[in-house]
């Protein structure tokens, strides 16, 4: 065995060319990239300024951005050239040149050891996750194949390091984002679901990517999970749209926004963030305790929550001489927030407290009513569930995927149920962007949980036991063609048919992005 003592020790190493790990402050700042295998997280990114064992990569990573792609020709007979027949993306192979690293050569020999038999002892898949540092993370499920068999040449091992080019195969060639989810419930009486037949104009649209737009400056943040590809993060404290909008109180308004706790909220300081509108005068200036949250008063939020959308609706002006601001959310039509008397122009509020906030968006809409007096119900993002029968308009949501994603579903009845002796009305699932549609008769008990999992490998339709578990299978109760339909990049218009519902009454949707590349 040759032993290099001149690459021994974390200064050589580095300055050999290695890239060590740095604050993760600056957007300009690596990747933390780690490994699961085994049950155990090994970080590749380590600071071999350190006195400990680590991983670190060197330079040349290969198979990390876009997935080799697969072209099938039919060749014309006779002809020059042929047709395109099919065109896939193939499994990707990935290759990650490391460096193991210890003070100690005994410390070399625990680490390498104990990663070897993580990857290749367990045959399984492991997880290989790259975060960047605007808090945006890609993870893919690789399988060992080689590159760790050991290699006593020249700058390949020495008393206290080790090098390998480790060979990773990946069956699914995408990279995943983060999980996302959203519950929606029932909240109030049925009324709540009715209005004058009309649609929404949208007052005020704004993607937060323009601090100038707001009384107190933020800093706008790249993020391919939002809606435009960038968010603001907001620091404490309150700010106002510097576009004020008409006001007519015999109008409804609605305001929706999308919000976080921020990244750089300190662990131990709760979060709390109020969105809404302010009034002013006809003169333009506010009005006294003019700051009514009709989006979301005071609303809690935690790290393991992520993007949390909210919806306020605002009508008509409050004739009490001190109204409270603040201390109370409007989030269903049937009973909206008020402005205070003397209320003609409007501005949208964030405020956060204590912690800085991102938001990714905020539109203000009005509903222009037709003349019809025809009243009607509107899915809410992008579902609404009534206690008779929910309307299946439909409403788009955003997704931020590369190629297509897969949701999981899982609906809480009771839904669909009827009077005894009466026939199920089937429940109707629909992506009105690409036209496909699920039918699933079967009516869901209340306190019971139906899942539908259309993602690859799975595609699975069944009543979810107690404890969790798998239980009946409902594929039989599948009417028409049966088509578990995924989601598409950008718009998908979402709407879901239903009757029976009540305020036990539950639909979670929880997808993955999928991504090209790290």
């Amino acid at each position: 065995m040759r032993l290099l003592a001149t690459l021994n020790s974390p200064s050589a190493v580095v300055s050999a060319g290695i890239l060590p790990e740095r604050e993760y402050a600056a957007p300009d700042t690596p990747p933390r990239v780690t490994l699961t295998a085994g049950g155990r997280d090994f970080l590749l990114t380590a600071d071999l300024s350190h006195k400990g064992a680590c991983i670190a990569i060197l330079p040349g990573p290969t198979g990390l951005d876009a997935p080799p792609v697969q072209a099938t020709v039919t060749e014309y007979a006779g002809m020059d050239g042929g047709r395109l027949a099919k065109v896939r993306a193939a499994s990707r192979r990935i290759t990650l040149p490391l460096l193991l690293w210890a003070p100690t050569r005994p410390e070399l020999l625990a680490m390498k050891r104990s990663f070897v038999a993580a990857l290749v002892a367990g045959r399984g898949p492991c997880t290989l996750r790259v975060a960047e540092a605007d808090g945006t993370a890609r993870s893919i499920r690789v399988h060992y194949t080689g590159g760790m068999e050991g290699d006593e040449g020249t700058d390949a091992a020495g008393l206290a390091y080790i090098r390998y080019g480790l060979q990773l195969t990946a069956p699914d060639p995408y990279l995943y984002g983060d999980e996302r989810t959203e519950t929606f419930r029932v909240h109030g009486a049925p009324a709540f679901l009715s209005h004058p037949a009309g649609s929404w104009t949208a007052l005020l649209s704004d993607t937060m990517d323009n601090p100038s737009a707001w009384t107190t400056a933020g800093t706008v943040l790249n993020d391919r999970r939002v809606t435009d590809g960038q968010y603001t993060r907001l620091a404490a404290g309150r700010t106002e749209a510097t576009t004020a909008v008409p006001y007519d109180g015999t109008s409804l308004y609605r305001l929706t926004a999308r919000v976080r706790r921020s990244g750089k909220a300190p662990a131990d300081v709760p979060t709390s963030a109020s969105v809404g509108l302010a009034g002013g005068s006809p003169g333009g200036a506010p009005l006294p305790d003019g700051a009514r949250f009709i989006t979301a008063a005071r609303l809690p939020l935690t790290d393991a929550d992520g993007w949390v959308e909210v919806t306020g609706y605002v009508r008509g002006w409050d004739r009490e001489a001190a109204p409270a601001a603040g201390d109370e959310a409007h989030p269903v039509e049937a009973v909206p927030g008020n402005m205070p008397v003397g209320t003609v122009t409007v501005r949208p509020v964030i405020q956060a407290d204590a912690t800085p906030l991102d938001v990714d968006h905020l539109t203000l809409s009005r509903l222009d009513p037709t003349t019809t007096g025809e009243v009607h119900t509107t899915p809410f993002f992008p579902l609404r569930i009534a206690p008779s029968v929910i309307g299946d308009e439909g409403l788009p949501v955003q997704v931020t995927s590369d190629v297509d994603a897969w949701p999981v579903w899982r609906i809480t009845g009771p839904l669909g149920q009827q009077d005894a002796g009466q026939p199920v009305v089937p429940l109707h699932l629909a992506n009105r962007t690409t036209g496909q549609q699920l039918t699933l008769s079967y009516g869901i008990p209340a306190g019971r949980t139906v899942v539908i999992d259309t993602r690859p490998g799975i595609k699975a339709v069944y009543l979810e036991n107690p404890d969790g578990t798998r239980g009946e299978n409902l594929w039989p109760h599948l009417a028409g063609p049966a088509s578990l339909w995924q989601l598409v990049p950008g718009e998908n218009v979402i709407s879901l048919t239903a009757t029976g519902a009540s305020e036990e009454s539950a639909v979670t949707l929880t997808y993955q992005p999928r991504h090209l590349g790290a």
